[in-house]
């Protein structure tokens, strides 16, 4: 349990923000992987996929890793540049979220002032992605109104050079959440208020990726999305949960101090009650969604 998943730190901000230069020096830094995320014009439902895979350097321990653009650019740039349509689903921001946080994971908003943004994108206007100014403005726009619960770190390129690398290192170290265990497979804040628990993770079927985490699954066929629907419902945040399945080491609840811990199904409620730890249970939402998905889930009441 002393090895952690190593870090994964996301520049984010519209075309002429400086986003590319800061990712590119941040990642030749601190020795991160560099992996930068364009328009992909032929992708689409797996979208969400191919996010994490790009994370598995982190998520598995090998190496930290830098995002130049993520999931938080879908929705601007949908509106701007596809016609409004969204490739991703609120489920699986959710899921992608869930999953970031366990290589704590922070966000670098990259927006300086808006003549700054635009002068730069008509300096160079040929080989950016958007057409033209009224594209950008409302990229521009839209960037301000993008929720995560990741932390984040407002960069203006132009205000000094906040990329030294003590500076940075301090202050995008200091707000990571804590990176979990790499022998758990487990997801979301580690330090969270809530502690959910699901049954063991289910046989691999065809298609199916080889990692597993809990409640990150991007089909349809199982429960995940269906889940982050519901907690969507209630309003709670992804930082107020830590994810675990009922075939990992629970004695780790011993070390942490959440206010309540919550057995999705029998099967992890009888692990919890084995290590003498108090817990709350709920049918699993598997079993939920299939027999009563006409009724409200009785564990949103229990957060």
């Amino acid at each position: 349990m002393d090895q952690v998943s190593c870090k994964l730190t996301i520049f984010e901000g519209p075309d002429g923000g400086g986003k590319s230069t800061a990712a590119q020096s941040y990642a030749q830094m601190t020795g991160a992987k560099y992996v930068h995320f364009t328009s992909l014009p032929r992708v689409g439902k797996n979208l969400g996929r191919m996010y994490v895979e790009a994370m598995m350097p982190a998520l598995l321990g090998y190496q930290d890793v830098v995002f130049d653009r993520c999931w938080l650019s879908e929705m601007p740039y949908g509106v701007a540049f596809r016609e409004g349509k969204d490739r991703l689903t609120s489920a699986s921001r959710r899921m992608l979220e869930r999953l970031a946080m366990r290589c704590g994971a922070v966000v670098v908003k990259c927006q300086p002032s808006w003549e700054t943004v635009k002068a730069n994108y008509l300096s160079r206007k040929h080989i950016e992605m958007l057409d033209n100014e009224y594209q950008l403005k409302t990229v521009y726009d839209l960037y301000a109104e993008q929720p995560t619960d990741l932390p984040l770190v407002d960069y203006d390129y132009t205000r000094g050079d906040l990329f030294e690398v003590n500076k940075v290192a301090l202050l995008i170290d200091g707000l990571r959440m804590r990176q979990h265990p790499l022998g758990l497979a487990s997801a979301g804040n580690w330090d969270a208020r809530i502690v959910l628990i699901g049954e063991s993770f289910a046989e691999r079927e065809d298609n199916d990726p080889w990692y597993q985490w809990p409640f990150a699954s991007f089909s349809d066929e199982g429960c995940s999305q269906w889940l982050a629907d519901q907690l969507d419902l209630i309003e709670v945040g992804e930082d107020d949960i830590l994810w675990l399945n009922s075939d990992q080491d629970l004695s780790v609840l011993y070390d942490l101090a959440p206010e309540r811990i919550i057995a999705m199904g029998t099967e992890a409620y009888q692990q919890l009650y084995k290590l003498k730890i108090k817990a709350a249970s709920v049918q699993h939402p598997q079993t939920w969604k299939r027999f009563n998905f006409k009724q409200r889930y009785p564990l949103l009441d229990l957060i």
